[in-house]
């Protein structure tokens, strides 16, 4: 099973055991500071040093924060064109992505949650927070079976924020985010609560001009409308420049809410996704 290393540049709230630096006092290892015996400190952690310097001269023991679990929420889009067949398949690369974030969490001793959505959000595929290792397999026979069909857009994610948990989450938005920008601004307001980490899914095809001229047969993988158009110097040229121009678009949004995108162009590398975290926190 495929593991990636995720990390968080806040502090969890969280009473769990976990991973995370927390706020929360308990037997960590991250020194805190002192508290008088009398308000509740444990006996096993007395101060001595602190003692003597206290001019009150009561009993001081230390106080460490303990590391906690966080919540984990992948939230993917499943509207038609996640299902996109290029130079490969980008189904396998969402299933792979969440099979690998599932067990991560496991590993992690983390709260794992999917939220999917097409046109609304599929509650037959909802899987609410929890510490099941179970949970990896519920997930892998639920995404074998719903490959997004043809006509279903990704409205459902501007819902999916009432899915969400009340507290700060890490969540995974995985898309294409083959959708307007007014739209993604929207949802990323709507998730504005959470540190949400865009994971944006293209195959190479997506991002290339066909070579050559002539007649051109193209289907829009949204609404699975069929459109013909006559490939030629100026088109390709127009044509590159908006996937550049929707690239650096996309960037300055995600980084203008929190984090720069996760961009995986083929193949799932969790080694890349480790990469991510390392660099970004």
């Amino acid at each position: 099973m495929d593991e990636f290393h995720y990390r968080i540049g806040w502090r969890a709230r969280g009473h769990l055991p976990g991973a995370h630096r927390a706020l929360q006092a308990g037997a960590g290892f991250e020194f805190a500071g002192n508290r008088n015996l009398t308000d509740g400190g444990d006996t096993r952690r007395l101060d001595i040093r602190a003692t003597l310097r206290d001019p009150f001269e009561r009993w001081q023991v230390r106080v460490f924060n303990q590391r906690s679990a966080v919540p984990v929420v992948l939230l993917a889009d499943l509207s038609a064109s996640m299902a996109v067949r290029g130079r490969f398949d980008k189904w396998q690369t969402v299933q792979r992505f969440a099979q690998g974030l599932a067990w991560s969490a496991a590993r992690s001793g983390d709260l794992f949650s999917f939220v999917g959505c097409d046109d609304r959000v599929r509650e037959d595929l909802y899987i609410p927070p929890t510490q099941r290792k179970s949970a990896l397999l519920d997930l892998q026979q639920r995404l074998t079976a719903a490959r997004p069909h043809a006509r279903q857009r990704a409205d459902g994610l501007l819902q999916a924020a009432n899915w969400l948990p009340h507290r700060r989450s890490l969540v995974f938005l995985l898309s294409d985010f083959h959708f307007p920008l007014a739209t993604a601004e929207a949802l990323f307001d709507s998730l504005r609560m959470h540190d949400v980490v865009p994971v944006v899914v293209w195959d190479p095809v997506e991002t290339q001009v066909p070579r050559g001229r002539g007649l051109l047969r193209l289907q829009d993988s949204e609404t699975g409308r069929h459109r013909l158009v006559w490939l030629r110097p100026a088109l390709r040229e127009r044509w590159l420049h908006a996937i550049q121009q929707r690239r650096h678009d996309l960037r300055q949004l995600c980084e203008g809410r929190g984090r720069p995108p996760l961009i995986l162009e083929g193949a799932f590398d969790a080694d890349r996704i480790t990469h991510y975290f390392h660099a970004a926190v």
